[in-house]
C-alpha cells in the first residue's frame, strides 16, 4: 500500500478488512490468521500498548488521514544526508519536512514506499511507525521492523566506505536519518522553459497543456 494514495485512507477501519474467496465459489470471512498493518499514533516505547489493545481501545493507536485535493504534482525530495532538510527545486513549494521511511517487515511479510510517494516522508521519526492487527487485538509484534535511509556523510569517496556500526536511542538516530521535504508544483518553471524554446507565435498555457 502507497502512503501517499488516497486509497490509503480507509473511511472505516476494520481489523480485518477483506474476506477471502475460493476456486469453489465459497467465501469466508474471520477463519484466517490474516495480519492487517496500520500506521500508528505512538512516538516512543513507553507510549505503545503494554498488553495487546481490544475493542475501541485500538483507536488511539490507529493514525487518522485526510484525503486532501490538488490539480498540481506532489512529490518527495530526499537529501540523504543527516539532518540537512533538502530544498524545493526551482517551481515547487513546500508543504512538510520529515523523515526518509523506506520500508517495513513483519511476521516474514513486509512492504515499501516508492520514495517519490509523500507516504516515503513522515513527519516524524519512530522506531515503529505501525501497529499489527490479527483476529480481535492490535500490538506491535517483536519481529516487526521499520527501514529507514541512513543519512550518508562526506564526499563521493566516503560514500564508498565500510558503514560504521551504530546502536542509539532515538534522540541519536534522528541525527543519523535523511531528512526530506514534500513539495507541489507551484507553476512557472516549465512554462518558463516552453516559453523560451518556443517557436513564434506558440505560448505556454499549462503545465501539462500547451497551445498555441
Amino acid at each position: 500500500m502507497v502512503q501517499g494514495r488516497p486509497d490509503s485512507c480507509l473511511p472505516r477501519f476494520g481489523i480485518l478488512p477483506f474476506f477471502s474467496c475460493e476456486p469453489d465459489d465459497v467465501c469466508k470471512y474471520g477463519y484466517r490468521d490474516d495480519k492487517t498493518y496500520w500506521l500508528s499514533t505512538f512516538d516512543t516505547f513507553e507510549q505503545q500498548p503494554k498488553v495487546p489493545a481490544e475493542g475501541t481501545d485500538i483507536r488511539q493507536y490507529i493514525s487518522r488521514c485526510a484525503v486532501c485535493i490538488t490539480t498540481n504534482l506532489v512529490l518527495a525530495f530526499h537529501s540523504q544526508r543527516a539532518s540537512v532538510i533538502p530544498d524545493c527545486p526551482q517551481g515547487w513549494r513546500g508543504i512538510w519536512t520529515g523523515y526518509s521511511f523506506l520500508m517495513h517487515t513483519a511476521a516474514g511479510e513486509g512492504g515499501g514506499q516508492p520514495l517519490t510517494s509523500p507516504g516515503s516522508c513522515l513527519d516524524y521519526f519512530r522506531s515503529a511507525p505501525f501497529i499489527e492487527c490479527v483476529n480481535d487485538v492490535c500490538d506491535v509484534s517483536s519481529n516487526q521492523l521499520s527501514f529507514w535511509l541512513i543519512g550518508i556523510p562526506g564526499g563521493e569517496r566516503e560514500q564508498f566506505n565500510e558503514p560504521r556500526r551504530v546502536v542509539g536511542k532515538l534522540d541519536v538516530l534522528r541525527q543519523r536519518i535523511s531528512r526530506c521535504r514534500v513539495c507541489v508544483y507551484n507553476g512557472g518553471l516549465y512554462e518558463e522553459i516552453v516559453a523560451k524554446e518556443a517557436p513564434p507565435g506558440v505560448t505556454a498555457t499549462g503545465v501539462f497543456n500547451f497551445g498555441g
